[in-house]
């Protein structure tokens, strides 16, 4: 298979850190929009009269639009490389971003959600593959970890600090600050990966017409198969997580910044899980046994939360959730890294990000169906989430048992 011209970087080890942090860089803002997002997207809908069910439908809507932003981005990341595409996603998600400001009913808000949803779709995929061409095997662990750090600190200080500026200023200063973020990303980014020729050769006439060829190709390895099962179970209980936890607090008199603390609770966890040494033991003893204790943690913390929202039950499941996250993430974006060549990278992390969208959308989307069934003080979408990680977790677990180190 050939090689993308970002190896060309390596002969330049100035120019691969400042484009290897760039990319870390754009990792940073890209799930800092994110979580800005989760403690204000439920209750911003609602505030604009959606329904419970409404409101679901326009968390999800995001998703809807990421997912197919984000196999649309593997198939251009591969054909034009990494730079381009990542600039026009930074400047476009700014420019949506600010558009949330305009927003006047809950219609309205659906369209400017799969909007931003689309324009966000290639930061993930785009920086994860350019970290991936830029880093020696022997360092991947690492450098996902130094990744899942990053985003853990994004998820750390962007929802308290959303809660807050929502309690104190409303929604729009929130969404004009994170635009900004996002703006001032683009000449950082484009001044360090202008000089790096992060450019796939150019594919045949007979590799485009069999690009979802490809993608079913990828999706049928066994290694990458369990990094996309792992990803796609814990986004559906992120979802169901991001939807329900903001409501179920507010309904119980709770206010925005404890929404956003709730949220910082389980990124400060994840934060540390993923700074440790911790991140070098599926390096040692594979990736499928982090895969599946992170995601029975993030069962039992949504298990915890099921049993009410208190102080104490709040925390621990949290912290639980956090550990899980923590576990999981660095070792399914490691399988994803090693088990694709560079030429196609950028379609496997698209699919990567396809799925995490998938999850997100069927967790939001049943979780607003279940509250307004239930009532948004129910306990059953933790339940049923909780239980779906959990049950998920043992299992990959006990196919493992006994097994040999998978992570060569």
């Amino acid at each position: 298979m050939r090689e993308p011209q970002a190896s060309i970087a390596a002969r330049s080890p100035v120019a691969a850190a400042r484009a290897l942090w760039a990319a870390r860089l754009v990792v940073f803002v890209a799930f800092f929009d994110l979580f800005v997002q989760y403690p204000l997207a439920a209750p911003y809908a609602e505030w604009l009269g959606a329904a419970p069910a409404l409101t679901g439908f326009i968390v999800a809507s995001y998703s809807i639009a990421n997912l197919a932003g984000n196999i649309g981005a593997g198939m251009l990341l591969d054909r034009f490389g990494r730079a381009r595409p990542l600039v026009l996603a930074l400047l476009g998600t700014a420019l949506v971003l600010a558009a949330y400001t305009m927003v006047r009913d809950a219609y309205q808000l659906i369209i400017v959600r799969l909007l931003h949803g689309l324009a966000v779709a290639t930061l993930a995929p785009g920086a994860f593959a350019l970290i991936g061409d830029l880093t020696a095997p022997d360092e991947r662990a690492r450098a996902m970890g130094i990744n899942g750090a990053l985003i853990a600190i994004a998820a750390m200080v962007a929802p308290p600090l959303a809660g807050v500026l929502q309690d104190r200023l409303g929604y729009e200063p929130v969404f004009l600050a994170d635009a900004a973020l996002m703006a001032l990303a683009v000449p950082v980014t484009w001044l360090a990966l202008r000089r790096v020729h992060a450019e796939p050769a150019a594919p045949s006439k007979a590799e485009r017409s069999h690009s979802v060829d490809r993608y079913l190709t990828l999706a049928r390895r066994p290694r990458l198969a369990l990094a996309y099962a792992t990803i796609l179970t814990f986004t559906v209980s992120l979802g169901f997580l991001v939807t329900h936890l903001p409501l179920a607090i507010e309904v119980g008199g709770g206010t925005a910044a404890q929404r956003g603390l709730a949220f910082s609770i389980y990124a400060l966890v994840a934060a540390l899980v993923m700074a440790s040494p911790l991140t070098r033991y599926s390096d040692r003893r594979g990736r499928s046994r982090p895969l599946g204790l992170g995601l029975l943690l993030v069962g039992l913390g949504l298990l915890t939360l099921a049993l009410g929202l208190a102080r104490p039950a709040l925390v621990l499941g949290m912290t639980s959730f956090g550990l899980g996250f923590g576990l999981l993430f660095p070792s399914a974006s490691a399988l994803v890294v090693e088990s694709s060549a560079p030429p196609e990278r950028g379609s496997a992390f698209g699919l990567f990000y396809a799925l995490y969208s998938i999850g997100v959308i069927v967790g939001a989307t049943l979780s607003g169906l279940l509250a307004s069934w239930a009532g948004i003080a129910s306990p059953l979408p933790f339940l049923i989430s909780g239980l779906l990680s959990a049950t998920a977790g043992p299992v990959i677990l006990l196919g493992t048992l006994g097994g040999s180190r998978d992570a060569s």
